[in-house]
């Protein structure tokens, strides 16, 4: 049985180097047609079949999706919606967790200069000068999510509208003595402090006066016993706005293992309205989680026929439920 052909022998015969060979199957809008044609040639003459990890389908669009995976506002609904709206549209979703500026900035530069990709999408992480230079410069059509930049089209949820339902509502009720529960701010954070700032300006002076806030760690266990902490302290609230779905579940447990009752003792309010949070029956300002991840596909998939940037705003809800 005679050995299979190799890219080597392929490169070796068509007179180009085994790089140039390699990228003739996995990018060839790199190269000179005529240097593709000479691979090809080549690759046929010596019955070659090039692995299918050499190959690419260039019918098939890759969409590469930036944010932060393992945080907590609501990352896997939006990227649910992503997926299901490019089920009808043949591709390959690359997901890339942003960690630190640096890393982003690099990885687009390398998925841009090398055309890997056909659409960007962006949401949780803020959008680097830097980045939106190498963006423009290789026109890549690109979606923002609840990231107000006006260089790229994007979907926005008023963070200030959302977190003025939940005031509102407080405004409206018999508490008295309103708890604050956010994120402490990161590096990579989009907006930093506008939730609470927003929920504080809106909630009537005799109950801002009477209000506490608390700023954690989500993810961390700390968080939870913190919570614990100020919930069976001296003072006492019967209103919590988180402003995060996953802070108010930690609220709604550490109120359960603590014979807090909830609406009759304590009311609470989350942000985003995640699947887990609907399910507890939790109260929740809706952020179209899913809605704004099938937009933003929407969106992309329009660029083909006009590059022209749209600023889309989905309307917050604030859902009631068992726990208000």
């Amino acid at each position: 049985m005679s050995k299979r052909t190799t890219l080597a022998q392929v490169a070796s015969y068509a007179g180009v180097s085994i790089a140039t060979a390699s990228r003739c199957f996995a990018n060839p809008e790199l190269l000179k047609p005529e240097t593709v044609t000479l691979v090809r040639q080549a690759a046929s003459a010596l019955q070659y079949k090039a692995p299918r990890i050499l190959e690419r389908d260039l019918s098939i669009a890759r969409i590469a999706v930036f944010t932060q995976l393992f945080n907590h506002q609501g990352g896997t609904e939006r990227l649910r919606g992503i997926s299901n709206a490019l089920r009808a549209w043949p591709h390959e979703l690359i997901l890339h967790n942003m960690t630190d500026s640096q890393s982003s900035i690099d990885y687009i530069k390398k998925l841009l200069a090398t055309k890997r990709i056909e659409g960007l999408i962006l949401f949780g992480v803020p959008v680097l000068d830097e980045v939106a230079m190498n963006i423009q410069r290789f026109e890549l059509p690109t979606v923002l999510i609840d990231i107000d930049d006006s260089r790229f089209s994007r979907i926005l949820t008023s963070e200030k509208k959302g977190c003025e339902l939940a005031a509102n509502y407080f405004n409206k009720s018999s508490a008295s003595s309103v708890l604050f529960l956010g994120a402490r701010p990161s590096a990579i954070d989009i907006n930093p402090g506008l939730r609470l700032k927003s929920f504080r300006e809106r909630l009537e002076p005799e109950k801002k006066s009477a209000s506490v806030e608390l700023l954690v760690d989500p993810l961390s266990q700390e968080a939870g016993v913190e919570i614990r902490k100020l919930l069976k302290g001296e003072k006492k609230f019967d209103a919590v706005f988180a402003d995060s779905d996953l802070l108010a579940m930690s609220v709604y447990v550490a109120a359960r293992e603590l014979g807090i009752s909830i609406p009759k003792d304590l009311m609470l309010i989350g942000y985003g309205d995640c699947d887990s949070a609907a399910q507890l029956g939790i109260s929740a300002i809706r952020t179209h989680l899913d809605a704004s991840g099938r937009r933003a596909v929407e969106i992309l998939r329009a660029h083909e026929h006009s590059n022209e940037p749209v600023r889309e705003e989905l309307k917050p809800e604030l859902i009631l439920r068992s726990t208000t």
